[in-house]
């Protein structure tokens, strides 16, 4: 492959200017460095060029490091030389910015991005050429006449691999539909995040040979569980049932309490290690779901029918039986190999009706067996919640939109997700069982995949603790334990306060990740805890099955088994990032294409967050996010340096996160995905605080530029493990149905 070498200039200091803070510098006058970096001035280091926006510079992220805030370093344009989205570079660190971030200069361009990227074929008198959907890249692509496509639809572009060329060239590999096809952007999304949504050859004639019942001789050495009371609870269009709940309640002679089995589908009896099944599934990592579709880790063969607990089939599964005392203590764990037979598929929404709501009908309809399950189910679960409170558990919820699609699969209308008990009792039960099987593999000094989540950042923490002070929701000399800040987050739940509160909080904490390390979890405030749940749609909870099989029969585990568990969570954990980031670009998706035809109507909603150049809303109905330019509210307003308020008319005029407004929607941008709007009104406070109603003046266009769009920095991913089984569902039919969502216990 030809490279580009580019020259090297010296390394400049970083100027010091009179009265600007100065940046912390490392031992020797280094640079400063991000937290997790250890780099010097002229050291090199591989790393992929990510453009920016607006095609001024870009960043670096070095290979192997982790992502996060300020991990990826600073590009100006001048010391790009050439190098474009996607490319693989050798780089050296040139100094840093006035905001004392590392910046670098690219050295050598070793080759283009290997990915296919999705863009419009274009028919020129010229030629062929392709227009990238990826904002970060905007050079046009030439390409060689192909009968794959037709001028104006969406292909996939393989880029040629010399950086010499002076023109950039490719060549159309697939193509990807036209921009009317319905879900075009969700294999739009899918080719923009390089999601893998078909399955090989290979991997299908694995498949092939499975039956399509549960097998005699598959059942010998089960623990037979067909005549114990069991059922699942999930949403109501869910197509793969993945776990399944038992409760009995112990008599008095025998102590008291429950016994609580957790049944979870036995996914490690159909994937051999090692086989193409298996590689697919460790390359995917986890399922992607969008509002309308799902894109499976394993074949629908197994994830919808073969390892689905579905109603009234036998089904292999692997059990957590945990006695639960009356103090709510697990006295004793018994983890096995079994085999249920699901007596009902509930959805939460029933659960509701016949055990919250009391309806004699749906009781009726149900039995008495199993509502006296399920009525038991809410007690013990109930006082489970208060119990991980009690322990210091951060009790942060996060609202989901849920999106209604009319019969032909098109977006009406955007909702907030409802949660109520029938969700939280559910999320309690796989949350225990998690945490069994962690203290089981932990006890016997058995190397694992844990699920992890480091303690907050102490000076995010304070800086939180400080806007929560100047709230009232903190006494002056009050520390943000997690007593605290549950009391807090009770307090303003429901109100308007509670979006900034929980904003803000995300900031200050670190990522939930997958590591072979267990260093526990401090969201969840435990010691251990690990993913063993969900084996249809994460891979690790599926290496956990395999190893846990392993003690269970009394197999020798493999040598090396740490190095090669720590190099599996990597790429879980870097799995898991790519399908949270595409899920999140496919809802924008989403709302643009619900906004589309509002454009000019006026929605209330809530100030969401803060960049520095844009004002985030959240709309009451539909609940989709649009973005306000700053410089639309005319009054040269600021954003303060936590990014919770803005101020503007010479300080006379404050906007907070939470604050009530009214807005327009002004241009909805499908190819960026992004929705503008302009602020009609909003409720403000003056300088001292008194709140009045704010009418701006439009002093500048209400159209978002891509270079608006830095992101509130939100941190990272709420530590709540468990929350609806992980992620809410997003997808209802008009009928009020929802599809289901990613679990993220």
């Amino acid at each position: 492959m030809t490279r580009r070498s580019v020259p090297r200039t010296p390394v400049r200091a970083p100027s010091r200017t009179p009265g600007r803070r100065e940046s912390p510098q490392a031992p020797g006058g280094q640079a400063a460095k991000p937290q997790g970096l250890a780099l010097r001035p002229f050291e090199s280091f591989e790393a992929t060029f990510l453009g920016h926006p607006e095609g001024t510079g870009g960043f670096l992220r070095i290979v192997g490091a982790p992502k996060g805030p300020r991990m990826d370093l600073l590009v100006d344009w001048r010391d790009a030389h050439g190098a474009i989205h996607g490319d693989r570079v050798v780089a050296e660190v040139s100094g840093e910015g006035w905001d004392g971030r590392i910046k670098a200069r690219v050295l050598e361009i070793k080759g283009r991005g290997e990915v296919p990227l999705p863009g419009t074929l274009q028919k020129q008198p010229w030629g062929w050429r392709v227009v990238p959907l990826e904002p970060r890249l905007p050079q046009i692509i030439s390409v060689p006449p192909t009968d794959l496509a037709e001028d104006g639809e969406l292909v996939s572009v393989k880029l040629d691999a010399d950086p010499e060329a002076k023109q950039l060239r490719g060549t159309v590999v697939a193509r990807l539909g036209k921009k009317t096809d319905l879900k075009i952007e969700n294999r739009l999304t899918a080719a923009l995040f390089n999601l893998r949504t078909a399955f090989p050859d290979p991997v299908m004639r694995e498949l092939a040979p499975f039956p399509t019942a549960i097998l005699p001789e598959w059942i010998q050495g089960r623990a037979d569980l067909r005549e114990t009371l069991t059922c699942t609870v999930d949403p109501p269009t869910a197509r793969d049932f993945d776990d399944a709940i038992s409760l009995e309640v112990l008599p008095p002679s025998e102590g008291g309490g429950w016994l609580l089995g957790v049944h979870i589908a036995d996914v490690s009896h159909y994937v051999a290690e090692g086989g193409p099944l298996d590689e697919e599934a460790r390359l995917r990592g986890t399922s992607v779901y969008f509002p309308d579709e799902a894109i499976p880790m394993i074949p629908e063969r197994l994830s919808g029918d073969l390892c689905s607990l579905r109603e009234g089939v036998d089904r292999l599964t692997m059990t957590a039986w945990m006695t639960i005392s009356p103090e709510l203590e697990v006295v004793e764990t018994r983890l096995s190999e079994s085999v249920i037979r699901s007596a009902k598929r509930l959805t939460y929404d029933e659960v509701k009706e016949a055990c919250m709501d009391l309806s004699g009908r749906k009781r009726a309809e149900l039995g008495e067996d199993l509502c006296a399950l399920l009525d038991e189910s809410l007690v013990l679960s109930r006082q489970l919640t208060q119990k991980r409170l009690g322990r210091g558990a951060l009790n942060l919820d996060s609202e989901e939109a849920e999106f209604i699609f009319d019969a032909e699969g098109r977006p009406v209308d955007a909702r907030r997700y409802p949660r109520h008990d029938a969700h939280r009792m559910i999320e309690e039960f796989m949350l225990l069982a998690n945490e069994t099987v962690a203290r089981f593999f932990t006890r016997k000094k058995i190397p694992s995949i844990y699920r992890i989540h480091d303690e907050p950042d102490a000076l995010k923490l304070e800086i939180f603790a400080e806007v929560a002070r100047t709230f009232g929701l903190l006494k002056p000399r009050e520390v943000p334990t997690p007593e605290h800040l549950n009391a807090m987050l009770d307090k303003i739940r429901g109100g308007p306060l509670e979006a900034m509160i929980n904003t803000l909080l995300l900031r200050s904490l670190k990522k939930a990740e997958y590591s072979a390390e267990n260093i526990g979890h401090s969201g969840l405030a435990l010691q251990d805890y690990l993913h063993f749940t969900s084996p249809i749609r994460r891979y690790p909870d599926l290496i956990v099955h395999r190893l846990l099989r392993k003690v269970l029969r009394g197999q020798a585990l493999p040598e090396g088994l740490q190095s090669h568990l720590a190099v599996l969570a990597k790429g879980a954990s870097d799995a898991e990032q790519k399908a949270t980031e595409a899920e999140r670009e496919n809802d924008k998706w989403k709302a643009c294409l619900l906004m589309k035809t509002r454009v000019g109507q006026r929605f209330q909603g809530r100030i969401q967050g803060f960049s520095a150049k844009v004002v985030f809303i959240t709309l009451e109905s539909p609940f989709v996010e649009v973005g306000v330019p700053l410089a639309a509210l005319g009054g040269n307003f600021w954003v303060d340096e936590h990014r919770t308020q803005a101020t503007g008319v010479r300080g006379s005029v404050v906007l907070t996160i939470g604050d009530a407004v009214e807005v327009e929607i002004t241009t909805v941008d499908e190819d960026l995905r992004r929705i503008s709007a302009w602020i009609v009104e909003a409720k403000a406070q003056d300088a001292h605080g008194k709140g009045f109603v704010f009418v701006p003046m439009l002093a500048a266009p209400a159209t978002l530029r891509e270079g608006d769009l830095e992101k509130p920095r939100r941190g990272r991913s709420a530590p709540r493990e468990a929350a609806s089984k992980g992620r809410s569902p997003k997808k209802a039919q008009v009928t009020g149905g929802k599809a289901r969502g990613r679990k993220g216990r």
